[in-house]
């Protein structure tokens, strides 16, 4: 029952961090975009330097919550692993009862092309 309550708290705080990554980047957007629309746009004038100082902040924020993630998401196959061997024994079941994780990960990892340098790059994929 605690690997079970780890597992959840867990999966909870990635979902968690998810929704605040996407708030950030909403953020950043709208304050980038209201900066660079102000009445008194110049590309040399403070508010472009601004916005970008705004975007290039909230990247590496982003990057950061990111690598947060793929490290609980590491615990989190590991509590899956754990879970698993322990109901494989209780049960003589060979498939595993919890997945979520160890196959999201191993989706993540196979993609490639621009999308998989530039997930790897912002930490979306961990190789």
């Amino acid at each position: 029952m605690v690997l079970f309550e780890e597992y959840r708290a867990l999966r909870e705080e990635v979902t968690q961090r998810v929704a605040a990554r996407m708030q950030m980047i909403g953020f950043a957007g709208v304050v980038s975009a209201l900066l660079v629309v102000a009445d008194n746009f110049t590309f040399g004038g403070p508010s472009v330097c601004v916005a970008v100082l705004v975007l290039l902040l909230a990247v590496v924020w982003l990057r950061g919550i990111n690598l947060a993630i793929q490290r609980i998401g590491r615990h989190l196959r590991g509590v899956e692993a754990r879970i698993n061997t322990l109901a494989s024994q209780a049960w003589g079941s060979s498939e595993g009862i919890l997945t979520w994780e160890t196959d999201i990960q191993t989706r993540r990892v196979q993609v490639r092309g621009m999308a998989g340098r530039s997930g790897r790059l912002l930490g979306w994929i961990k190789s």
